[in-house]
Parts: structure tokens; C-alpha cells; sequence
């Protein structure tokens, strides 16, 4: 009966939401300067002082973070840089990696600074998170490239240089950025290709595998004499 009573007590005193209306937002202002007005001129000096210190402390905090934090980012970029180097991985997905590697953790060191300052982080992650929607909802086509493109790092049908057959054309691929292709065509034409297409499309890589036969078909009077015709 005891703890019912507690609990009932609990419920009974827990305060109503707050109102932020017009006449709310007039009361209490009026009632902080009311405060101002009636506190001490030395306590309110010692408050104020000890709030601008307590302010003053975070922001000293989360400059020493975004130093630290800058340093780290730069250590591991050019970390991935290295390794990526070593192991002579594409420089299309090395770059590609870094960049998001880079995007994202400065997106970590900006939501700890404002943890810091005291602004709560949750708001400001809910409307990134609905603003990635509502762009990845209007950029539909480009994040479908966007996926192509990491599928085709992945896979590597093809690299720069190779000769393939691809969605109606033929040609040198030039450029394989992270969103679309680029190839050279023999009369010197160059085309670029959706990766979304090329990695939901048929390829045909004349350069993964040499040396590739080359058919030529030709017509001959009937009754040529075939010894001579190879030797021609």
C-alpha cells in the first residue's frame, strides 16, 4: 500500500506539458526581470559569472575537441591513402572511400562539439536524418547510380582502358566516376553511361581476355580454288 501510495503521489504531481504560448512567454519574461530587478547587484554578478565560466569552460572543451578531432581526420585519411596505395587498389574506389570516410566523421566531430556546448544532439540527428530521406527520395536516379557505381567497384567488369560493348555502344572506357562512366568510341565519341544502367546491363569486355578472335566475313566466286584462298 505503500509503494501504491508513492506511485499515486508521483502521477498526481507530475507538471502539466508547457505552454509556450504569447501570454506564457510575456509572464515569464516579465517574472525574470522582476528576479533581476529584486536579486542583490553582488549576487547577481556572482551568478552571472559563474554561468559565463560554466559557458566558457564548454566552449574552451569543444574547441580542444574540434582540434583533436581535425588532427585524427587528417591521420586517417592519410592513413587510407597509404594502405590503399600499398595493397595498388583502383584509385577510383580509393577516393570514393576516403571522401566518405571523411564526410562521416566530421559529421561524428560536429554533433560531439554541440553535445558539448549542451544542445541537445537528438533534434538536430532526426532532422539530418529526414532531410537524407527527402533527398534520397527526390534523387531517386542518382542514388541508383550511386549504387551501380560502388557495385561496379566492387566487381570490376571493366577498368579504364579496357574496349567493351555496352548498352549499344562500343568503345575505350576513359573515366569510371562514382555515379557514371565515361567511354571513348572509335570515331572518337565519347559517351557517358549511367552506372545504374551499366550494373543492371549486359558488358561485353573484349579486353578481359587476350588475345580475342576477330571474324571477318567475305564473299568468293563459287569454284575458287580454297589452298590458294589461304594462302591469300
Amino acid at each position: 500500500p505503500s509503494i501504491l501510495s508513492s506511485n499515486m503521489m508521483i502521477l498526481q504531481t507530475t507538471p502539466p506539458a508547457v505552454n509556450f504560448s504569447a501570454d506564457t512567454l510575456v509572464t515569464k519574461g516579465t517574472h525574470l526581470v522582476e528576479t533581476i530587478k529584486t536579486t542583490p547587484a553582488n549576487e547577481l554578478m556572482e551568478t552571472t559569472a559563474q554561468a559565463v565560466l560554466k559557458f566558457g569552460l564548454k566552449v574552451l572543451l569543444a574547441v580542444a575537441i574540434y582540434l583533436v578531432g581535425a588532427w585524427l581526420i587528417r591521420k586517417t585519411k592519410a592513413l587510407i591513402a597509404r594502405t590503399f596505395e600499398k595493397r595498388n587498389t583502383d584509385k577510383t574506389l580509393s577516393t570514393f572511400i576516403q571522401s566518405l570516410v571523411t564526410a562521416t566523421l566530421w559529421v561524428v566531430l560536429i554533433l560531439a562539439m554541440v553535445g558539448t556546448l549542451g544542445i541537445n544532439t537528438t533534434s538536430i540527428a532526426a532532422l539530418l536524418a529526414a532531410g537524407g530521406m527527402a533527398i534520397g527520395m527526390a534523387m531517386s536516379g542518382t542514388v541508383q547510380n550511386f549504387a551501380g557505381g560502388l557495385i561496379l567497384l566492387a566487381f570490376k567488369p571493366f577498368k579504364v582502358g579496357d574496349y567493351v560493348a555496352t548498352q549499344g555502344y562500343f568503345g575505350w572506357i576513359s573515366e569510371i566516376s562514382i555515379v557514371h562512366t565515361k567511354l571513348v568510341t572509335t570515331d572518337n565519341r565519347e559517351i557517358t553511361i549511367p552506372n545504374g544502367a551499366l550494373a543492371n546491363g549486359n558488358i561485353d569486355n573484349y579486353s578481359r581476355r587476350n588475345p580475342y578472335r576477330l571474324s571477318i566475313w567475305f564473299s568468293v566466286a563459287y569454284g575458287t580454288d580454297l589452298d590458294q584462298l589461304r594462302d591469300v
